[in-house]
């Protein structure tokens, strides 16, 4: 009954795979909580509420948003061979959470090949991982394959059930035998995904000092390209004008069709014509692509594939802080725009027409 009173918590996920969720002492909000999980008596494992959750910054909860928590279960835990589980925070005997066993869900995906993901930022591809994390056990859950060295990704495929990464297919190729795996991906409406993807390149320098709580650090070249995004008034069109005339090399990379270039085989200067007809011809690659904007019907369709019941979700995961850089439903910025989307339109098209134009 003290250790209640003594401690705020949350549990956001909890099932055969993981349990997350956040929690801090009331009267020590800065200071970490060591928590235990324990099945019938035995520990299954010991973590620390050092995970950032901005959400409760925002909502005013928690002073710094440090005190998230989230933890793989071991790969032999199976729930219904289990009596209680629980948590125990610090030093406390008795658990501040107790769930029977019985009401943890256990997701058993079938197979016919393993899953590769290729993520293309600002999708949706960040809330269909967290999904998706829970129908396969830690240990063959495999995402952000781009960070990991080649020891470490060797590892990973020998054994992965579900991989995904933020790599273009030309690049995933390299690194995986894609021709073993089921492909998939998401896109998004080309201007609503130009406006968030520019969000979020304009916010890595002024985030980069959370850079720690995340455990990733940007390169200079991105944070360099943050720099330039400041400079420009989005809200003037002469001056969206000028940027998107202005981009060259590396930079073309983060914003000349960018969901264009991820299904390309190779990496192009600018996206041409015939770059659009070879993404289109690669498309067939894929057993799915999905929409943002149908993204209920996409995680229906993946979840019939693998043999399981889908799950409610929000979309909230990595939803960074958002500005309103331009009206959307301007003609005039769309038509100022439009260099930088005009073939990701045609391919968003041609993905609609092949993979839910009969999907209800």
């Amino acid at each position: 009954m003290i250790a209640e009173k003594l401690y705020r918590y949350s549990i956001d996920r909890l099932n055969g795979r993981f349990i997350s969720g956040w929690c801090f002492n009331r009267f020590s909000k800065s200071r970490l909580v060591n928590i235990s999980a324990v099945v019938d008596g035995k520990v299954l494992g010991r973590f620390t509420n050092d995970g950032y959750r901005p959400d409760l910054v925002e909502k005013r909860v928690h002073p710094s948003g440090v005190c998230g928590f989230d933890f793989s279960f071991p790969a032999g835990f199976n729930p219904r061979s289990c009596g209680q589980f629980g948590l125990h925070f610090d030093s406390f005997k008795s658990p501040v959470v107790r769930v029977d066993c019985s009401e943890i869900e256990m997701l058993q995906p079938n197979l016919t090949a393993p899953i590769c993901f290729m993520h293309i930022p600002k999708t949706a591809g960040t809330s269909f991982n967290a999904f998706a994390r829970c129908c396969f056990s830690g240990e063959r859950f495999l995402t952000h394959i781009e960070r990991l060295d080649d020891r470490e990704l060797h590892r990973g495929l020998e054994r992965a059930h579900y991989l995904a990464g933020h790599l273009p297919l030309y690049e995933l190729q390299r690194l995986v035998e894609l021709s073993k795996f089921q492909l998939i991906s998401i896109i998004r409406e080309p201007y609503a995904h130009l406006h968030s993807h520019l969000n979020y390149v304009k916010g890595v320098r002024p985030g980069s000092r959370l850079e720690a709580y995340y455990g990733f650090r940007h390169n200079e070249t991105v944070k360099t390209l943050s720099d330039v995004l400041t400079q420009v008034d989005f809200s003037n069109l002469e001056e969206i004008r000028r940027f998107v005339a202005g981009l060259r090399d590396y930079q073309l990379d983060f914003f000349d069709n960018i969901q264009t270039r991820y299904f390309l085989d190779y990496r192009p200067d600018r996206v041409t014509a015939d770059d659009l007809q070879r993404a289109c011809t690669n498309i067939s690659r894929f057993s799915s692509v999905g929409l943002t904007e149908a993204y209920e019907r996409f995680k229906k369709q993946f979840c019939d594939s693998v043999g399981i019941t889908p799950a409610e979700q929000k979309l909230q995961s990595n939803k960074a802080q958002h500005y309103r850089l331009f009206d959307l439903a301007d003609s005039k910025v769309r038509s100022a725009l439009r260099p930088l989307v005009e073939f990701d339109l045609q391919l968003y098209e041609t993905v609609s027409a092949n993979f839910w134009q009969n999907v209800r």
